[in-house]
């Protein structure tokens, strides 16, 4: 006698490798987890320490342009507002950069991570002395968005291996607007630093993927 399966057992199964993917994902993806610990611990202690730490260490357009503190490129991405504003940072890098650690490998991740911000960060403070507003900024943003840049290339690069049917490409450029969208439409947002990590993302990933001749199965983007 054959059994015929049901589409609901196979889409249950299909469910079932996904998360079990994306668990194995979260456990090996150790600097992206070092990274949001970071993150929050410095959060908990800047809610001790006040505005005089924040005030040391945030992005200065200014002091950076009159050649002082340029320690600050890399401390203001460790830096929140809020909650609300650590916590969005902090869920995009628990899921998308858990995918990229595990896809390009953790120092280039670490590279990407750092670089991206440093990009952003720089993009901001050439913007600010367009616009003659040098306004203090925070945040690990212009680091995400390199993330969600990386995402981009390795999508790109592995689109021929995804599932039929999927429509990752289309989420995911429905995402990377969206959020870019969102940053023009809200108030007290970078959006220099957002679009400064984005390409400096895209860019970084994609020599790493060249040089590294990378070759991405796609599995846990589906």
């Amino acid at each position: 006698m054959i059994l015929n399966r049901s589409e609901n057992d196979e889409e249950r199964e299909i469910t079932e490798a996904f998360w079990n993917k994306q668990i194995s994902i979260l456990k090996t993806s150790y600097i992206n987890t070092i990274i949001i610990i970071l993150n929050i611990v410095i959060f908990i202690y800047s809610l001790a320490a006040g505005n005089t730490f924040v005030a040391k260490y945030d992005h200065r357009s200014d002091l950076l342009v009159a050649g002082l503190d340029y320690y600050r490129i890399i401390t203001s991405m460790f830096l929140h507002s809020d909650l609300e504003h650590l916590f969005s940072n902090m869920l995009a890098l628990f899921f998308v950069g858990a995918n990229v650690e595990h896809d390009i490998g953790h120092i280039p991740y670490v590279i990407l991570y750092f670089l991206s911000g440093i990009a952003g960060n720089l993009v901001s403070t050439y913007y600010d002395c367009l616009t003659g507003q040098f306004i203090p900024a925070i945040g690990a943003s212009g680091a995400v968005f390199g993330v969600v840049g990386a995402v981009v290339v390795i999508v790109f690069f592995g689109r021929k291996k995804l599932r039929k049917g999927s429509n990752l490409m289309l989420r995911l450029g429905l995402m990377i607007a969206l959020s870019v969208y969102s940053g023009f439409t809200a108030d007290n947002i970078d959006n220099a630093a957002h679009i400064g990590g984005l390409i400096g993302g895209i860019l970084i990933t994609l020599f790493i993927t060249i040089a590294g001749r990378k070759n991405y199965t796609m599995e846990e983007w589906l």
